[in-house]
């Protein structure tokens, strides 16, 4: 009989490549709140950053976007891969996107909208 047990959780981290460290870092830390945590920089082979979102980590991978690091998607489309934020004030959360000059794409059917990071990341905020 095969095994039937669950072995996913909750999400620990997403992973981002990003291109410049600090550029990424003033949009999750200053634009989206994100808490900077520890991370074993001696222990990592690239440059990057830990960050906390709630309870799920972001985790800043310094490098290059190429076939071995993958390509953000050339639009806002909720099609590409993304992480999708809870929100509990969409429609604050969509001003404020908007009073710092980023596009923003709204959702035709749930309450949700979609940004992209510096480095054309996908994000979603939804209230669901």
């Amino acid at each position: 009989m095969p095994d039937t047990r669950s072995y996913v959780g909750t999400v620990h981290h997403v992973s981002f490549r990003v291109t410049d460290l600090s550029v990424a870092l003033g949009f999750y830390e200053g634009v989206l709140g994100c808490r900077r945590l520890e991370r074993p920089d001696d222990q990592m082979p690239t440059p990057g950053a830990w960050l906390e979102a709630g309870t799920t980590q972001v985790h800043l991978i310094e490098a290059p976007a190429d076939k071995a690091s993958g390509y953000p998607p050339a639009e806002l489309t909720p099609r590409a891969n993304h992480i999708a934020f809870h929100t509990d004030d969409i429609a604050a959360a969509e001003e404020s996107f908007r009073q710092r000059g980023i596009e923003i794409r709204t959702g035709k059917f749930l309450p949700q909208f979609f940004v992209a990071d510096p480095d054309g990341n996908l994000l979603e905020f939804t209230t669901f």
